[in-house]
């Protein structure tokens, strides 16, 4: 059962916590050279055994830090990097020395921002971090938040804020219960996976937890007072601009259809070419396009570095842009794949008219919306 009210307290306690919560270099969307950023959450580095959800990913992850370090990007790791609640610091640092050394290239020219999760949670103490991870990154100093802050303004203009967190706050798994969730990771669930390998770690599974986690963390951004887009990780699942791919491929399919400037020949192609790219990304939610068509830009999920393909899933900002995109476990690409881009400002102009409507007095009732933030899923599976 998911306790919405207690994910958005815990969300309300960070975003207040300025202490825990860094302000990272602004965006400036009219800027020629702005600062870039690529995020990636849920690595889950475990000890290169059965157990370890990162390895099938790690050749994918490591081709995108030194994609993205050439490009000058800085790198915000958002949580759980490190699997804890399975093994030892010292096992894991050890395991993935190569990936700690290219993250070290971004900590060294100050481009590296980490962030703890429930999975990694000792990095919120100073002096773990200064006795595990402080000397795999050099002499410049390490620090681990719980989040950032990153302004964003145009022509000098505060336009809005991006809010960058885990997304374990206030989960009964994650602070409540968390002793008893590590106790069963350690000694229940990660002695299975070594022996037989299974692993649960895909998009479409468990689905109906995450969208009750999702849910809680797309009303809490739509309902603050100021212009606040938040990003996390956490579920596994990448969501932009508040909805799923397999949503926002929907809404397009749906679109399509009432185009009447498209001759039917066009729609029924466009039309099929978005059926593939649909199963492609199925999960087992049924989504309603009227619905989802009304949601605010205003939550966005990395996805992870851990999916059982091995693909690698996260969030660029750069360029007035952001961009969810995906690197493929086959490491036959050299660049990012594309799944969904969109404006900056056009985010936080929409977010922006919706403040404006709802400061406005109101002349008629409102109308309620059919379904939920997030359609409930039809079935559910194993």
């Amino acid at each position: 059962m998911i306790n919405r009210q207690a994910i958005k307290s815990g969300l309300d306690k960070a975003y207040r916590n300025n202490e825990a919560i860094k302000q990272l270099s602004a965006i400036n969307t009219e800027q020629e050279n702005q600062t870039r950023y690529i995020i990636f959450s849920d690595q889950h580095r475990g000890a290169r055994n059965g157990a370890d959800d990162f390895k099938r990913s790690e050749q994918a992850y490591n081709a995108a830090l030194a994609y993205y370090n050439a490009m000058e990007y800085h790198l915000i790791a958002l949580g759980d990097v490190e699997e804890l609640w399975e093994e030892t610091p010292e096992t894991v640092l050890e395991a993935y020395d190569r990936t700690l050394s290219l993250e070290h290239d971004f900590h060294k020219n100050g481009r590296y921002h980490r962030v703890f999760g429930n999975h990694d949670e000792i990095w919120q103490d100073p002096a773990n971090v200064k006795k595990y991870l402080q000397p795999h990154f050099g002499e410049r100093e390490l620090k681990v938040h719980e989040g950032f802050k990153i302004p964003v303004a145009k022509n000098g203009r505060d336009i809005g804020e991006l809010f960058l967190v885990h997304g374990h706050q206030g989960t009964a798994d994650s602070d409540k219960y968390a002793w008893f969730s590590k106790l069963f990771v350690r000694y229940v669930w990660q002695p299975f996976q070594r022996l037989t390998k299974y692993r649960l770690n895909t998009p479409a599974q468990d689905w109906e937890l995450r969208q009750g986690y999702n849910e809680a963390m797309y009303e809490w951004a739509k309902n603050q007072r100021e212009k606040v887009v938040l990003i996390t990780g956490h579920t596994h699942k990448p969501v932009f601009e508040s909805q799923t791919k397999e949503q926002q491929l929907l809404a397009a399919q749906q679109a399509i259809m009432h185009d009447k400037t498209l001759p039917d020949a066009e729609k029924r192609q466009k039309r099929a070419e978005l059926a593939v790219q649909i199963e492609r990304f199925r999960t087992v939610e049924s989504a309603d396009a009227e619905v989802i068509a009304d949601m605010l830009p205003c939550y966005f999920n990395t996805g992870c570095c851990s999916f059982a393909d091995g693909d690698v899933t996260g969030l660029e900002i750069a360029d007035n842009q952001i961009k969810l995109i995906r690197w493929s476990g086959d490491n036959l690409n050299l660049k990012p794949e594309i799944l969904a881009a969109a404006s900056l400002e056009m985010v936080f102009d929409k977010i922006r008219a919706d403040r404006q409507t709802k400061a406005q007095p109101q002349t008629q009732p409102g109308v309620a919306q059919p379904g939920g933030l997030f359609p409930q899923p039809a079935l559910a599976t194993g």
